[in-house]
């Protein structure tokens, strides 16, 4: 098969959306277990104390080696929020205080400094800034102007590049979206989930009007991307709620559209406590919401991505898509290729070269290391060839739906089918179900598979394997 032919193909699953999504709920039932959904390979379960400032000090050294020339991306958070939400997974302080934003924002600058320091006389050019949460707009407009100045000195933003934001609607007006605009962010992301009242009694209050102006405002001022996460499975939830839901959104036109899968996992995240079980919406009645879902989005001219991710036909994500340019980290699909990241706040992630490294997570600890003039690195990894090989594996499927073996074998010193055979033989029972095909040269994803990506990347997560292996061995071994 040549080359071309293979893009062609690509074009396939990712063009014509249409038809090309089969929602297949007895596939799904079988298939759609608790997986990652792999912003990061390794995950964050397999970092280890032993990297910490140093070694990342190390690493980014290695970047001034043979002239390398790798944009940056840099990641902002802010853990802040006004109120709980019961449905979050993330990092977050219920701390409204002025004073105790201020001083977040005061380590926040030095931590930005260090790191300016530390990449001096190296690139600085920065392709992406992301500022995330908790809410990023809890920030006063000076406070962000005072971060985004900071970054201004240390780094250099390119001139196109992207400098995106995630609001909370309740917090904006008309006034303080005209003011991030005028600071320099293009892009941002709001979290509504759903706009049904019972639905939102249950977890978080956030009105359809506030939520619809700040869209709107926001294409005003002409945002370049104004990205909206939804959420289904929530308690209270059913079809008619979502759909209603759906239908507004889908009508203020913004350019992507997520649909997030509720997972309820109080023992991991003790807020979703909060949550009572029994008022959860059964996995037929999910299933039924996501369908519906996709066969609506599609219709109105958005683009499946992947990982239920949408996006209008004109989304230079699509265009990447369709070129094979498409790439995605812990924050979400991105066209910026090949870019280091650096995480500055509590609990950020960064990753340079073969690295991944995280800031402490407890707010003392963040301050202590900073009082001390010292990155708040808490631990990292530093990836092997053959976490390399497989993160570019999963990367491959996740963004294009399909996997040339030759452009793996072109990277790393292998024959795919060789080093990968107990996973091209486990892949079988993938191929049975119409969920791919095997091929002597590639793998392809078939329209059923694509909503089940990330069950057929866990085949090649080495991590969640021997996991499977040692709880295997747990089991078998008599009880003496």
């Amino acid at each position: 098969m040549t080359a071309l032919s293979i893009y062609e193909r690509r074009l396939v699953y990712s063009q014509h959306p249409i038809g090309m999504l089969e929602v297949d709920l007895d596939v799904i039932r079988r298939f759609d277990i608790k997986t990652p959904n792999y912003p990061l390979y390794p995950s964050i379960d397999n970092f280890t104390n032993t990297f910490g400032t140093s070694a990342h000090a190390s690493w980014v050294n290695n970047r001034r080696i043979g002239g390398v020339r790798r944009p940056l991306s840099i990641y902002i958070h802010i853990p802040f929020c006004s109120s709980l939400c019961f449905y979050c997974k993330y990092n977050h302080l219920i701390k409204t205080k002025k004073k105790n934003i201020e001083k977040y924002v005061s380590f926040l600058l030095h931590e930005i400094r260090l790191q300016g320091e530390l990449f001096q006389g190296n690139n600085t050019s920065v392709e992406q800034i992301y500022f995330g949460g908790g809410t990023s707009s809890i920030l006063s407009d000076d406070q962000l102007h005072r971060v985004m100045s900071d970054l201004y000195q240390h780094f250099d933003l390119t001139k196109d590049g992207e400098c995106a934001i995630e609001i909370d609607p309740r917090l904006t007006t008309n006034q303080s979206i005209t003011t991030l605009k005028e600071i320099g962010f293009n892009s941002m992301t709001l979290g509504v989930q759903d706009f049904e009242y019972e639905v939102q009694a249950a977890h978080r209050n956030q009105s359809e009007e506030d939520t619809l102006r700040a869209i709107f405002d926001a294409q005003q001022e002409d945002f370049k991307s104004i990205n909206i996460d939804l959420a289904y499975g929530l308690p209270k939830q059913s079809i008619d709620h979502f759909n209603r839901t759906l239908d507004k959104i889908i009508n203020a036109r913004p350019n992507r559209i997520s649909l997030v899968n509720y997972v309820h996992l109080p023992e991991k995240f003790k807020v979703k406590k909060h949550i009572k079980e029994k008022g959860l919406p059964l996995t037929e009645a999910k299933l039924k919401i996501i369908q519906h879902a996709i066969n609506q989005l599609t219709k109105d001219g958005y683009i499946h991505i992947g990982i239920n991710h949408f996006a209008r036909q004109d989304d230079k994500l699509v265009v990447a898509q369709q070129q094979g340019r498409l790439y995605r980290n812990f924050q979400g699909y991105s066209t910026q290729l090949d870019c280091d990241l650096i995480g500055v706040g509590v609990s950020a992630i960064g990753s340079i070269g073969p690295t991944y490294n995280q800031n402490y997570c407890d707010l003392d600890q963040y301050y202590s290391r900073l009082k001390q003039n010292r990155l708040p690195i808490m631990h990292g990894l530093e990836l092997t060839a053959d976490d390399l090989l497989r993160r570019l594996v999963m990367h491959m499927l996740i963004c294009n739906s399909i996997l040339s073996f030759e452009s793996i074998e072109t990277a790393f010193p292998i024959d795919f089918k060789c080093y990968f055979s107990n996973e091209m033989a486990e892949l079988l029972e993938y191929e049975k179900s119409g969920l791919l095909t095997l091929g002597n040269e590639e793998i392809i994803i078939t329209p059923k598979g694509r909503l089940l990506i990330c069950s057929i990347c866990m085949v090649f997560d080495k991590y969640q394997q021997e996991s499977k292996e040692m709880a295997l061995l747990n089991v078998q071994q008599p009880v003496i």
